[in-house]
């Protein structure tokens, strides 16, 4: 066979390979998890955990579905100052002859990130005659702006149905993360040696769903509530024929897919003792679960034919898109005189990665991740104007990745070269500190409106840690066990490098209590 026909075969090949897509592997979460899922939860630094009553109940603590707003001194989306506790079954009057209690909710929200990370490294390669040239990465640096849009509502079951005195509260919540760009998901297949940061940018820009219901007791002294986070996972199947004909390709194929919803679980509890002891009046306490959650496509099998020079293959696939680690949360809040103060840890369970097959057969000792604890706090004023409410916060979120990850060895068996190296890797990521700012407007019912109408902005502000990775170049031939032939040209490939950077992130939030 002439090499201008093995040239071919080997094009279409590859073609075919692109076409077929093969398996995705982004090591990553969605928007909520990096920046916050709610304009009031940003701009409190996400301590919601223990204090959270509106439609972002279903991220931060699907509990708070069951928790009215009716409370003294209430905290989140209420109208601010004292007000008197009062059974859920009745209505009193706040300020400007407003109901206190507005258990129905809609809002909207736009979160804009304007990024500015920055990756510091030196590539270069040699030309036949022995020169450097530069070379360059496909690092995520992500310098363009990009945004997602949150939908959430709340319904007070109530409405629908009469419910025994002891159940204080019971309403559905929803909540709804898409990128602004009216895209469900972006994938990103990802080669674990490319410079990459994992939780921003294209990583995470993927839709987010999140259905709960909660109920409150004793006139909300406790409750909880269940709910799920959206996923889907099947299989499918791909045959595909093709001649051996000039580029561009267009083969015949036959596709099947079948796809179904996977939920993974969220639940959520929270403790107000001061309904029940006065001398604690105030005090929350709260706990919220959410399940891992991925997106994988198994077994996704492909069969091509090329006709003409009569190669046939099977090819086993999959499509893992995705992967968000178990997150326990624990949190306290204090409201009085129209003050809350909030802290959250959070818990969440990297050391549970998992990757798609693809990756797993041709990489060996990928990085490890590690389980984090992260720590936040946030307050809120609602100042003696009533309708204004200022809110502050700060959350330290160190890095899911091992100390080891860029340095250690590594194998890859692959079609041309079976390779030991040191440094394979480059996925990114850091300690991040992140403070924020909010203010939230509160305007009474008026014209034909229904309820109250709730102007939320924030503003955050994220900070990466400079992180530097030494690189030695090693590099062996595992068919040979010897060393690259010219350890100068991979070091230059994979020379040593340092990354950080920071985010500027304003959320709008516009909602209605009815």
């Amino acid at each position: 066979m002439g090499a201008a026909m093995k040239l071919k075969k080997l094009s279409i090949l590859v073609s075919l390979f692109f076409f077929i897509g093969v398996s995705s592997n982004v090591f990553a979460n969605h928007f909520g998890e990096t920046f916050g899922f709610s304009a009031e939860g940003i701009a409190r630094g996400n301590a919601m955990t223990a204090s959270v009553n509106d439609w972002s109940s279903v991220f931060y603590n699907v509990g708070g579905l069951g928790k009215s707003v009716n409370i003294k001194g209430a905290s989140s989306g209420g109208t601010g100052g004292e007000m008197t506790l009062k059974l859920r079954k009745t209505e009193g009057e706040g300020y400007s002859g407003e109901k206190e209690f507005y258990p129905n909710q809609f809002a909207i929200g736009v979160l804009y990130v304007f990024p500015q990370m920055n990756l510091n490294i030196n590539r270069f390669g040699t030309t036949s005659t022995g020169s450097y040239i530069p070379v360059t990465t496909n690092a995520k640096e992500e310098k363009d702006p990009y945004g997602f849009i949150t939908i959430g509502g709340v319904l007070d079951l109530n409405t629908v149905v009469k419910l025994p005195d002891l159940i204080s509260t019971a309403r559905l919540g929803v909540g709804l993360g898409l990128n602004s760009d009216l895209t469900v998901a972006k994938v990103n297949d990802i080669d674990p040696r490319t410079h990459n940061f994992i939780r921003y940018g294209k990583e995470i820009q993927r839709l987010a769903l999140l259905v709960g219901a909660g109920m409150g007791f004793l006139n909300d002294a406790f409750g909880g509530g269940i709910g799920f986070h959206g996923n889907f996972n099947g299989k499918g199947k791909m045959l595909m024929e093709a001649q051996l004909t000039a580029n561009p390709q267009v083969p015949l194929g036959q596709t099947n897919m079948d796809l179904g919803l996977a939920p993974g679980a969220i639940a959520g509890v929270y403790i107000s003792p001061g309904q029940i002891f006065s001398i604690i009046e105030g005090l929350e306490l709260g706990a919220s679960y959410r399940m891992e959650n991925k997106m994988k496509v198994e077994p996704f099998d492909a069969a091509a034919s090329i006709l003409g020079g009569v190669i046939n293959m099977n090819l086993m696939l999959e499509i893992f898109d995705y992967y968000t680690p178990h997150v326990i949360t624990g949190g306290v809040a204090f409201t009085r005189w129209g003050l809350t103060i909030s802290a959250d840890v959070n818990y969440e369970m990297w050391s549970r990665m998992m990757v798609g097959k693809s990756t797993e057969t041709h990489y060996y000792a990928l990085p490890k991740f590690v389980d984090t604890l992260s720590y936040k706090v946030g307050i809120k004023y609602v100042t003696p104007l009533h309708w204004l409410g200022i809110m502050a916060g700060y959350s330290y979120v160190p890095s899911i990745l091992d100390k080891s990850t860029g340095t250690m060895y590594a194998f890859r068996f692959g079609t041309v070269q079976n390779l030991l190296q040191t440094g394979m890797y480059n996925i990114m990521d850091n300690n991040k500190h992140l403070a924020s700012l909010g203010f939230q407007f509160t305007v009474p019912k008026m014209w034909r409106l229904g309820g109250m109408t709730v102007i939320t902005l924030s503003y955050q502000f994220q900070y990466l840690e400079q992180v530097s990775v030494s690189k030695n170049g090693l590099s062996i031939d595992l068919a040979t066990m010897g060393q690259d032939p010219s350890l100068v040209s991979a070091y230059l490939l994979n020379p040593s490098y340092s990354y950080g950077g920071m985010n500027h992130s304003i959320f709008v939030e516009v909602g209605m209590k009815l």
